[in-house]
């Protein structure tokens, strides 16, 4: 009696669980197994936009959700990707190490734009950064 062969069936199921464990896909938590206790923290806010700041008329940063694209290496690879909530906030557990993040709109449209940060994580910590994106308003 022949047994059926299962072997394509299990791979796509062990790899979409090895898949979900590891983290891949736009969680915001999403990160390297293991590295629960250290990482990169913090919020993607966007200027005011306001052309003229006056005294009694403040213009404060907003939040801002944007994508966030984690590399490191030379030469550079992703490490994983994530969006921040509507309110700005994120936290991307990481080993210890050297990263670059990478921030972009939602949207795709040029602006707001924000530029790629350099970021190191040290063991047992989370790092906190504000990424400032640029509305384009003068």
């Amino acid at each position: 009696m022949k047994r059926p062969v299962r072997t394509a069936l299990a791979v796509p199921a062990l790899a979409a669980a090895v898949l979900s464990a590891v983290g891949c896909g736009d969680s915001r938590a999403s990160g390297s197994p293991g590295a629960s206790d250290s990482g990169i923290e913090g919020r993607t806010m966007v200027d005011g936009g306001c052309p003229v700041v006056r005294e009694h008329s403040p213009c404060p940063d907003r939040p801002l959700s944007a994508r966030l694209t984690i590399t490191t290496g030379a030469p550079e690879r992703t490490v994983t990707k994530t969006t921040s909530g509507a309110d700005g906030h994120f936290r991307i557990p990481l080993p210890p190490g050297t990263y670059t993040l990478h921030p972009a709109n939602l949207t795709g449209a040029v602006t707001p734009i924000a530029q790629p940060m350099d970021v190191t994580v040290t063991s047992g910590r989370f790092t906190t950064i504000v990424v400032s994106f640029d509305s384009g308003i003068r």
